[in-house]
Parts: C-alpha cells; sequence; structure tokens
C-alpha cells in the first residue's frame, strides 16, 4: 500500500499557547487534502494542549522521545508517556540533536526501535553537515544513518517510519 503524502511541521522550541492554538485554528480551517497527512510537533509542554484542539483534523508529534522506558532520565519522555497523552507521532535524529547533544547514529537507532515497539510512528530526520555535503559525502553520511536504524527494524517496522531529509547546512 503506497504512503499518503506527509507534511510534518516543527515548532522547535517556538511557541506560546496563544500562537499554537492559532496555527492550530489556522490548520483546522484550512482546506487540506484528504490524501495528505499532516502532523504538528510542538514543544513537549503543548502536545497535549495540540492534540486536543487538532480534534483528529491532523496527528501531534513529540519532538523527541528516549530509548528507555522510565527512570532518572531528567526532561526525557518515554514512549509510554506519549502514548498516555495519545500523542502517536515522534522525531528521532534531528539534527540540532545530532550536532549540540550528541546524540550518534546507534542512539538514534535504539530511541526509533524503542519508539516503534511502543507503537509510535516516527518521523526519521537523517542528513549531513555543510562540510560533509561540501567534501561529497552525503550519500555515504545519509547511507550510514539509515543503516544504523534498519540494523534494529524489521521490515514491517519501515510502515511506521517517515524519512525526513534534513541536511545541516548552518
Amino acid at each position: 500500500m503506497a504512503r499518503k503524502f506527509f507534511v510534518g511541521g516543527n515548532f522547535k522550541m517556538n511557541g506560546t499557547i496563544q500562537t499554537i492554538t492559532q496555527i492550530i485554528a489556522n490548520l483546522k480551517s484550512a482546506s487540506l487534502d484528504p490524501n495528505t497527512e499532516v502532523v504538528i510537533a510542538p514543544p513537549a509542554i503543548y502536545l497535549v494542549l495540540a492534540r486536543e484542539l487538532a480534534n483528529g483534523k491532523f496527528s501531534v508529534s513529540a519532538q523527541n522521545v528516549f530509548d528507555k522506558p522510565n527512570g532518572a532520565f531528567t526532561g526525557e519522555l518515554s514512549v509510554d508517556q506519549l502514548k498516555d497523552g495519545k500523542i502517536e507521532w515522534t522525531l528521532v535524529g534531528h539534527s540540532e540533536r545530532r550536532v549540540i547533544l550528541k546524540e550518534d547514529d546507534d542512539f538514534v537507532a535504539r530511541k526509533t526501535k524503542a519508539a516503534i515497539d511502543g507503537g509510535l510512528s516516527v518521523i526519521l530526520c537523517i542528513g549531513e553537515s555543510l562540510e560533509e555535503r561540501e567534501a561529497g559525502k552525503t550519500l555515504d553520511v545519509v547511507t550510514r544513518q539509515l543503516n544504523a536504524v534498519a540494523e534494529r527494524l524489521s521490515s514491517r517496522d519501515w510502515s511506521k517510519v517517515v524519512i525526513a531529509y534534513e541536511p545541516i547546512w548552518y
């Protein structure tokens, strides 16, 4: 079965209750193509609010998930916590987390597998740096990133993954 066209919007660390409510109201009043899956990723504190406001018109994604089910991991969100909030999606491997927080390919793969095993769908972010691009290493980098995840996923798991190519060119 072919996947629907997918549009995802990551709010990053932006927005307030007021602005997120307005964005969602605008999306809800828009004429969205029924053959397009729309997913928004507000900051964690607004996930449940966004899901309630979206009211099924589109889906809501966390911007991150941890690979462990619980424990002393301050600031992290578990798969079960996201499921408890009825959040269906999570981003994994975002370039800012790879660069700033030093999340490596193996950690991204573990988080992806944990999310899928727990029943979430994953927006898997991949991409190369400007230096890697200029050195002609784009294909090597994205292949390495995808292979790390592929080693942990079954062929069936891939139906729960959307790949977001987001190069790090800043």
